[in-house]
């Protein structure tokens, strides 16, 4: 028997935290042990819960853990434990590791160093869906995988605009087990996330009950994997100030996005701001914070990520990198001062401008103004 069937058992019978399992490995040695041990001397440990002890008692045997392994095998769930190599760095250091988590899907995107929550509002404001369709695509486009939680609004969009995207993978951490995919609408979108290559994964033993509060101590699986958090929309008393908490425990930062403060949907994100949140305006506005960045420029390339972090240009002719090294250095820009700065005639630049547009190096806004496709 491995140590990782013991975390099958001891998480079946039982809502063990990793901390509990450490204190059982000092007292036995080895998880194994508790298989045969003497049942007095499991059951006289005085620093662990009584129930606990008296479930390994009750409920040990090597059937109760092949039932399982074979429940998992028939429905197509992978498990992984926190002693295994391959369980994710990230969650090892944040507050109540996971000591087991089950999961669907591609495991190596867990420990990615691009990945980014998108989450918010299960109730989202038109100007919500917007931004979030929006902004997570942009952000998938450039090579971020999204973090978010398969929630009705704003979570299941993240994930519906990262596979829309061009590179991004998306992770859904469920507040259920694996087995219940809860809310049961979004099932489908779950199925999308697979086909694209992301994963699902949930810390909770199959079948088990479903708590609201599941949904809410998720959240810091959430954060924990993620680089940084972007909360698109909250109102004041929401689920999302409890991933904003978690984050901040952990280090990351968060950016929350402005809204009209008379606005229910926005207060929430206000109050995360006047607490230290960065206020969100653009893709180009995480990028900006080193932690972000120093993440982001081992992955962005020439393909898929242009100004926002390390830009080559050696492949265009003379004019488009005049064009885009004034892009550059000057923020976005109309036609008319792209003429003044260059002193290109005004043909040579629609044309240079087109094809740039066409190669998905710039955008343009408004008043016929252009900048870096972030």
């Amino acid at each position: 028997m491995q140590e990782r069937e013991m975390y099958l058992f001891l998480c079946s019978i039982y809502r063990i935290s990793q901390e509990e399992i450490d204190i059982l490995k000092a007292q036995f040695g080895k998880l194994e042990v508790l298989m045969y041990l003497d049942e007095k001397e499991i059951l006289k440990n005085k620093n662990l819960n009584s129930k606990l002890l008296k479930n390994i008692v009750k409920y040990r045997s090597h059937s109760r853990i092949e039932n399982i392994k074979g429940v998992l095998e028939e429905k197509d769930i992978q498990y992984v434990c926190f002693s295994d190599d391959d369980y994710p760095e990230s969650l090892k250091h944040i507050q109540m590791p996971p000591p087991i988590l089950f999961y669907k899907g591609d495991i190596s995107i867990l420990d990615h160093r691009n990945n980014i929550a998108v989450i918010g509002s299960r109730a989202p404001t038109n100007y919500g869906l917007y931004c979030v369709r929006k902004y997570a695509k942009e952000l998938s486009d450039i090579g971020m995988d999204i973090v978010s939680g398969l929630a009705l609004g704003i979570d299941s969009e993240a994930h519906l605009a990262c596979i829309n995207g061009r590179f991004g993978k998306t992770v859904a951490v469920l507040g259920s087990p694996i087995d219940n995919i809860l809310p049961s609408r979004n099932r489908k979108i779950a199925d999308k996330i697979l086909e694209n290559g992301g994963i699902i994964v949930s810390e909770f033993f199959l079948g088990s009950k479903v708590h609201p509060l599941n949904f809410s101590f998720r959240n810091r699986i959430i954060s924990g994997l993620s680089v940084a958090v972007l909360v698109i929309e909250a109102a004041q008393k929401s689920g999302t100030k409890r991933t904003f908490d978690y984050a901040g425990d952990q280090g990351k930062t968060v950016f929350a996005m402005t809204g009209r403060i008379n606005d229910p949907k926005s207060r929430g994100c206000i109050d995360m701001i006047i607490e230290g949140a960065i206020p969100f305006t653009s893709v180009e506005n995480i990028f900006r914070d080193k932690s972000v960045f120093l993440n982001a420029k081992e992955f962005c390339t020439l393909n898929n990520c242009k100004d926002s972090i390390e830009y080559d240009i050696k492949s265009l002719n003379y004019e488009k990198k005049e064009i885009l090294e004034l892009i550059k250095r000057q923020g976005n820009i109309k036609i008319d001062d792209i003429c003044n700065y260059t002193g290109m005639d005004i043909k040579t630049i629609n044309s240079n401008v087109n094809e740039l547009l066409i190669d998905d190096y710039i955008i343009e806004m408004e008043n016929k103004t252009y900048g870096f496709n972030v």
